[in-house]
């Protein structure tokens, strides 16, 4: 059997797959790897034990033909099945990629795996390119919006499929939307509406959780869904500098930080396009400084949720206007 090439194929794997032994062996002195001591690294022990069972188990093949050659056969086995698997894998990967076809405005990121992906949805090109620059190209994405996208709540079904936004929003995610949607097809494991602090900024906010809320209700229900909160305010004073999110942090931090300085700054930001890279990535993007709001839809809640929805959303203002006026005295100004 040694003229078989196959066997130039065995890796560990093949081999190890099932295996179990009991070697009793009393060492003065052993030492281990890690904490849980599952591996003896006595150098000279090692070397011993794989002489001495090495020279046995050949003897012990040479000596009985027959029961080598069904060890053999289930290790090719092996072997082959492995490869398969690897070359199917390879297949599906490639087939994959080939047919999502991401929009070339897509800053994807480098990790193979689903876990700790971040997909950002950035108001605007200029905002977009900011974000690329303040990124983590290993887990985060960036794809810039274009204006408001499309109210799927007052458009048809076959206007909301030509959308282009929504068509490129679908590729980058890997889902379809409505019944076809399938939760394990994510690209990523969140999804992270990134708008400017203003009132364009919460419409588009806005549009965008109604078409995840109607067209991909599993993307909400199991938490997947996040909004970005970017400061409205940067206050310094020399090199100090801090950012709020409303004029009353604006006010505390004034008072609490920079109490003792004559001279405080105090720039409100129209927009993500006049933060540079380094804000945007201090502020709104790296894990360790941000603020990020899930968005939260409750399978128990979801009739009354989805009313609420429909009222504000949908084509007929009556409903709108009723919301309006008894909430008007909640609203929150220094965001107008």
């Amino acid at each position: 059997r040694t003229g078989n090439k196959k066997i130039a194929l065995l890796v560990k794997e093949d081999i190890a797959q099932g295996l179990c032994g009991i070697i009793s062996i009393f060492v003065t002195d052993p030492t281990f790897s890690g904490q849980t001591k599952e591996k003896l690294t006595s150098p000279e022990i090692v070397k011993l034990v794989e002489n001495s069972l090495k020279r046995l188990f050949e003897n012990w093949l040479a000596e009985d033909p027959k029961v080598s050659n069904v060890i053999i056969e289930e290790l090719l086995i092996r072997s082959e099945e492995r490869i398969k698997r690897k070359n199917e894998k390879e297949t599906l990967r490639k087939s994959s990629i080939k047919k999502l076809r991401l929009p070339g405005k897509l800053a994807d990121c480098a990790s193979n795996s689903k876990a700790d992906t971040e997909l950002f949805l950035v108001e605007g090109d200029s905002a977009g390119g900011s974000a690329k620059q303040a990124r983590n190209r290993y887990n985060q994405a960036i794809l810039p919006l274009r204006g408001k996208i499309l109210n799927v709540m007052s458009a048809s079904n076959e206007k909301m499929l030509q959308n282009q936004e929504i068509i490129d929003l679908c590729k980058c995610l890997g889902v379809e939307v409505g019944n076809k949607f399938q939760l394990d097809l994510l690209r990523y494991e969140k999804v992270i509406i990134m708008t400017d602090a203003d009132v364009d900024g919460a419409h588009i906010s806005s549009l965008l959780i109604t078409f995840f809320f109607m067209q991909m209700p599993e993307l909400v229900t199991n938490g997947h869904l996040f909004l970005a909160v970017p400061p409205l305010f940067k206050v310094s004073a020399g090199s100090k500098i801090l950012y709020a999110d409303t004029e009353k942090e604006r006010d505390m931090i004034i008072s609490k930080n920079f109490n003792r300085e004559k001279k405080v700054e105090v720039s409100r930001f129209k927009g993500l396009g006049e933060m540079n890279p380094n804000q945007l990535k201090k502020t709104t993007m790296n894990p360790e400084t941000r603020k990020l709001v899930r968005v939260i839809a409750r399978k128990n809640d979801w009739e009354t949720t989805s009313n609420l929805v429909i009222d504000l959303m949908g084509k007929n203002p009556e409903p709108r206007f009723r919301y309006i006026t008894s909430n008007a005295e909640f609203v929150d100004t220094t965001t107008l």
